[in-house]
């Protein structure tokens, strides 16, 4: 599968005009915990890997399952988790910023399509320089904490692909 990733990588690494340069942010493993087929929000989490020597900033996310999608925290207050929105989120040069249960994440409201296991839904990312990237998130089970290390990297950063 890898072979075949890189293979297809490369082919439209070459097909590009060279005026375009492959951007300097990665997404690896972006996924979702699956919520009850009356939910109306979901949450997507992911860690987002700078390549660059300059910082970058995700200004922004979208997904045609959500009527709304906005940059989260989340931290615990004396005990008392507290989920706010956050107008952006920094990546620092050469850095990876990890959005996780407990911690920063992309929250989805107003679902117009409930994600089920082993389903995927895409998710826009958009980033003060580097652009707006897709990915295809894997929604897994309720009780999946993200520590699954057979998770293979999304480098399709322009390509759609299904697993």
């Amino acid at each position: 599968m890898l072979k075949i990733l890189i293979a297809l990588f490369a082919s439209a690494i070459i097909t590009m005009p060279i005026t375009v340069t492959a951007t300097t942010i990665e997404i690896a493993h972006p996924w979702s915990k699956a919520v009850p087929p009356t939910s109306n929000v979901a949450a997507a989490f992911l860690s987002i890997i700078n390549h660059s020597d300059v910082d970058d900033t995700l200004i922004g996310a979208r997904s045609p399952i959500a009527g709304i999608v906005e940059l989260h925290t989340q931290s615990n207050n004396n005990g008392l988790m507290q989920m706010r929105q956050v107008e952006t989120i920094n990546v620092a040069a050469e850095q990876q910023q990890q959005l996780a249960p407990g911690g920063l994440h992309v929250m989805l409201f107003n679902l117009t399509e409930v994600p089920t296991i082993d389903s995927h839904f895409p998710l826009t990312l958009t980033f003060k320089y580097a652009g707006e990237i897709t990915v295809n998130v894997a929604v897994k089970a309720a009780t999946y904490s993200g520590n699954d290390n057979g998770i293979t990297h999304d480098v399709s950063h322009d390509m759609q692909h299904h697993h």
